[in-house]
């Protein structure tokens, strides 16, 4: 099958992949031909395009997005993204031009795709896949990246008709295909799938932990709580550092460790100023680094934010698992990942915006030296059994040759 994936995000280093890079090797180590076309939006305006062949066979463009300058807000990004796919239509169809295309897996949001959609939906000749990690306008809106009213409604509006462009639609969890349906509306013929977040299923390489611990600076006798992602909102960074700020307070000997970067740095760096001696920041590393230091950490925090209805599944899971760090999990009512944590028995989880529960409940699972040690073992164990990419890849597949069209 000829196979081309559009994504915004796409790493152009072998050892520090995205979960795009995964699942496009997964497929074409299955037999499939992947064609990535990589709208770039970490980079800079300007920058040249690249083109290459991954050491697994994908070819892969990555181009970067257009500069537009405007006093009128939120003209620049919308004729940023309007602009940026035109790039991405021209290179579509220099692809379908050398061979058919039969599938074309899509990510959300789609409207950073919408020329690119809209053409391929006016041709019809290849299936397409939708997968749906985030639900615009809506998380947007909700934590306050988006105004309601007019703008909300015409974001709304041509998200829903870009998802209607679809056959398939794979959703992280039940949680998700549910708010799908009741927050968009679909075509008749759509097909809705969970599908689930996914990774490489293979061994980490052991690491000694103390080294480790010394050459990054980490305390080396005292419990350390890592906390990896991009620091934007709706990651819960401020409940993060309310528990850190709670922990000092209380003279736990519990450490915070913060890896990533992102918009909210200042947050992070201001809690350092305030002279606390129980966390520490490491901006964004390689991929391998991150998890040679992950795993001299004992716990992983997974955090979102209160009063959103948006169900969440964060990605971060992921590594998590695949070290054995045993998950808290502090998220929002509306998802089922707190119930899966739980019930595959690799974490606990409280009730996202009570950062007092939230120290508490760390608290609590460090005097269990045993349960800890439980989690930690599930971890690979769940990883394999829910989240290889090679597992997901395939369902993907055998999701879109359900049907006819």
């Amino acid at each position: 099958m000829n196979i081309v994936m559009l994504c915004t995000k796409f790493s152009l280093r072998e050892n520090d992949p995205w979960l795009t890079n995964e699942m496009a090797e997964a497929l074409q180590g299955q037999g499939h031909t992947v064609t990535v076309i990589n709208l770039d939006w970490a980079a800079a305006a300007g920058e040249p395009d690249h083109k290459l062949r991954t050491s697994g066979g994908v070819q892969v463009v990555s181009v970067a997005p257009l500069l537009v300058r405007s006093r009128l807000p939120m003209l620049p990004k919308m004729l940023k993204w309007a602009g940026s796919s035109l790039r991405v239509v021209k290179l579509l169809r220099e692809v379908s031009r050398s061979r058919s295309i039969d599938l074309l897996i899509g990510f959300s949001p789609a409207v950073t795709m919408a020329l690119p959609l809209l053409w391929q939906c006016y041709r019809g000749q290849a299936k397409s896949y939708m997968v749906l990690w985030d639900f615009f306008p809506h998380h947007q809106q909700q934590i306050g990246l988006m105004p309601s009213g007019l703008v909300f409604s015409i974001a709304k509006w041509f998200e829903s008709a870009l998802i209607r462009t679809f056959d398939h639609i794979g959703c992280m969890s039940l949680a998700n295909v549910a708010y799908l349906k009741k927050h968009y509306r679909l075509r008749a013929a759509q097909h809705v799938h969970a599908l689930p977040i996914w990774g490489r299923n293979t061994a980490v390489a052991p690491i000694d932990r103390q080294k480790t611990r010394q050459a990054t600076g980490l305390p080396p006798d005292r419990p350390i709580l890592v906390f990896g992602g991009q620091l934007v909102q709706g990651r819960g960074v401020e409940d993060l550092l309310q528990v850190a700020r709670i922990a000092a307070r209380e003279g736990s000997q519990s450490y915070y460790l913060i890896m990533g970067s992102g918009p909210l740095e200042g947050q992070v760096k201001a809690y350092l100023e305030e002279g606390h001696d129980n966390l520490c920041w490491i901006a964004r590393v390689p991929r391998e680094r991150y998890l040679d230091i992950a795993q001299a950490c004992d716990v992983a925090l997974v955090c979102t934010v209160r009063d959103v209805d948006v169900p969440s599944f964060p990605s971060k899971t992921i590594d998590y698992l695949r070290v054995g760090l045993p998950i808290v999990a502090s998220v929002e009512r509306s998802t089922d990942y707190g119930d899966f944590v739980v019930e595959q028995g690799v974490g606990v989880r409280v009730e996202a915006g009570d950062p007092l529960r939230l120290h508490e409940c760390i608290e609590q699972l460090l005097t269990d030296p045993q349960r800890l040690a439980g989690m930690a073992s599930r971890g690979p164990k769940c990883m394999a059994e829910h989240f290889d990419v090679e597992q997901v890849a395939r369902q993907l597949i055998n999701q879109v040759g359900q049907s006819e069209y």
